[in-house]
């Protein structure tokens, strides 16, 4: 067996066209690993969201998106890909899975670049089997998007720093401009930039250059900069992300590893993560120092995105100002944070002997693969609020009993975007409009719209008696919206992490009133 992998290491060292096959190899086993679980879980508020958001036209996604919390450049384009491949779940979620895969391989041509085939390989290991990669390349949501933007704008800023020429500043300028117009906190990475060109820069930073591309992009972005700021100061009243403290970093690593809270992770299981975690720690400066000059430019730029941007949005979320920490915001950074593994990992220890050298690797794949397996189990369980959403469960339990159709209500509009997802011509799916407050930018589509929504309930029960009222309770059943409802038949679909059944729905008998 040794032999065997001594002289499979060296053909491939003897071929450096087999790189390509190993990315491909790569790619197909994040795919084949994403694509397993890509339709296990219900859709979810903020993919239904989006789910919801691209029947409209390009212009009126612009219209609602002003009035939520992101910009529209990640919807408009999964609107392009749903009229190319349809509004299932697959379809939706597959556009994360295909940005994933560019993230990857635009991260793995990365480190090739800086550090050779070894630290690539290693970086492709650690990112194809990444929990987090996985996690949110499985959800309808603009965070993979965002990693290839940060990436690309990455690859544009070393060829201008290199060739200093004005044209690829500009280009540069137009992808900041575009990973806002996608996700404003890809902010944190054009932030971590400007810390690696601090630490490498000699000479003027505020060059005409570096203005330049930033005026591009400021320009680009201007249209949108008045609904921002409206945004911006509509978060900060307050919203549902709790606020950071010491447990914020130990989480962060607990998720990057085992997609787990850091109270989650005892025994035998915090082992491996002490030992990885502070190897890293002690290794990160040696590696510094072994590196020519031109490879330590290239590492502190790794580590600035690594490192500087989780930073910076911690201290953006302490007060007075409100939390805007949240893993998933950070993707572009968590992709590269496993090239940085990779390269303390592999340049840190070439003086060790070859076993001592593959066990911390071996260990970090061991805690991903435990990490595939938490996302395999969690699906879309909301670890900010500990809800384990299954209101696509309970829906297909409503059709399951009542094959020839019967209408189903929401209890409120959030429950309601979940479930019209999984609405069907015999099981339409409809929303209360005058039980539902229009206090946030996310129901601005329903305020707007009539479509499934209940103006006149009275007229709706008198021509529906039996409905089906569908949300999330700890009561035996859902509570009835009227006065003299009849409760013919409660279902729920069960939750096995948090061992209860709180999304259910309950058959009525109604009065018309």
């Amino acid at each position: 067996m040794k032999s065997f992998v001594l002289r499979s290491v060296a053909y491939v060292k003897a071929h450096p066209r087999t790189d390509t096959v190993i990315l491909f190899i790569g790619l197909a086993i994040f795919a084949a690993i994403a694509l397993g679980n890509v339709a296990r879980a219900s859709i979810w508020f903020d993919e239904a969201f989006s789910a919801y958001l691209v029947q409209f036209s390009y212009w009126e996604i612009v219209q609602f998106t002003s009035e939520d919390v992101h910009p529209p450049l990640y919807y408009w384009l999964l609107k392009t890909w749903s009229m190319l491949f349809g509004t299932t779940e697959l379809a939706l979620r597959s556009l994360s899975i295909a940005m994933g895969a560019v993230s990857i391989a635009l991260s793995y041509i990365l480190a090739r670049r800086f550090f050779g085939r070894l630290v690539a390989g290693v970086s492709l290991l650690f990112m194809i089997l990444s929990p987090t990669i996985i996690r949110y390349s499985d959800e309808a949501r603009m965070y993979t998007l965002a990693s290839v933007i940060v990436l690309l704008a990455t690859f544009l800023l070393l060829k201008a720093t290199t060739t200093r020429k004005r044209g690829w500043w500009v280009v540069y300028g137009v992808m900041v401009s575009l990973g806002m117009w996608t996700h404003y906190f890809t902010a944190v990475a054009w932030l971590a930039h400007w810390v690696w060109r601090k630490l490498v820069t000699k000479g003027k930073f505020f060059t005409k250059d570096w203005l330049l591309a930033h005026i591009v992009a400021v320009a680009l972005f201007l249209p949108w900069v008045p609904f921002f700021v409206i945004q911006i100061a509509s978060v900060q009243q307050g919203f549902w992300i709790g606020p950071v403290g010491l447990d914020t970093v130990t989480n962060y690593f607990a998720h990057f590893f085992y997609y787990l809270q850091h109270g989650q992770v005892l025994g035998w299981f915090a082992v491996p993560l002490l030992v990885v975690v502070t190897l890293i720690i002690v290794l990160t400066r040696r590696v510094y120092r072994a590196l020519n000059a031109q490879e330590k430019r290239q590492y502190l730029l790794i580590a600035s995105l690594a490192w500087a941007a989780p930073v910076i949005l911690f201290v953006l979320s302490l007060p007075p100002l409100s939390s805007v920490f949240v893993e998933r915001y950070l993707v572009p950074s968590i992709t590269v944070t496993s090239i940085f593994f990779a390269v303390v990992l592999v340049i840190g220890t070439r003086r060790w002997r070859p076993i001592w050298r593959v066990t911390p690797v071996l260990l970090v794949v061991a805690m991903m693969v435990a990490g595939i397996v938490n996302v395999y189990t969690y699906g879309n369980f909301n670890k900010n609020s500990n809800t384990h959403v299954l209101t696509g469960e309970v829906v297909e339990m409503i059709q399951q009993e009542e094959p020839d159709g019967v209408p189903i209500v929401a209890e409120s509009p959030w429950v309601f975007y979940e479930a019209i997802f999984y609405a069907t011509d015999e099981h339409p799916i409809y929303f209360i409009d005058e039980s539902t407050e229009y206090v946030y930018g996310s129901l601005a589509m329903l305020r707007d719209r009539d479509q499934h929504k209940i103006t006149d309930f009275k007229a709706f029960t008198e021509e529906n008696p039996i409905i089906w009222y569908i949300g999330n309770t700890n009561e035996e059943q859902v509570p009835p919206y009227g006065d003299g409802w009849i409760e013919l038949k409660t279902v729920g679909a069960y939750s096995n992490i948090t061992d209860s059944t709180v999304y259910k729905a309950t058959k009525y008998r109604v009065n018309g009133e």
